[in-house]
């Protein structure tokens, strides 16, 4: 279970408060990140936070925010969606998990490019 640091790192990168950049280096070699252009790979090493670090409705909105003042770059919100999606510490569950879930997904597709239909 991630300790008390650990935890608060998952927290406050939830409310986009740190960095990617900052969470891998709180959470060390506890979680690998790849996110690619064309995949996106996370694995963590620790056991799970219970209850999970909520995400909230409201999180959303703050990211989307961030980004049409332009303090964060579509790759740094596409990053910040797939992180919440792919790590099970995360949690959403409630009347509007339906929704996040699928803000979230779609913030997260916004970087990830399709390979050609070109071979086909």
């Amino acid at each position: 279970m991630p300790a008390g640091r650990e935890r608060r790192a998952l927290e406050r990168f939830a409310r986009l408060e740190i960095s990617l950049e900052e969470l891998e280096r709180c959470l060390g070699e506890m979680l690998v990140v790849n996110f690619g252009e064309e995949e996106r790979r996370l694995t963590s090493y620790f056991l799970l936070a219970q209850p999970g670090v909520r995400v909230e409705k409201k999180y959303i909105q703050a990211a989307m925010d961030k980004h049409a003042q332009g303090e964060i770059s579509t790759e740094q919100l596409a990053d910040w969606a797939t992180m919440l999606l792919l790590n099970d510490a995360y949690d959403w569950q409630g009347p509007e998990e339906e929704e996040i879930a699928g803000w979230l997904n779609e913030i997260s597709m916004l970087t990830l490019k399709s390979k050609g239909d070109a071979d086909c």
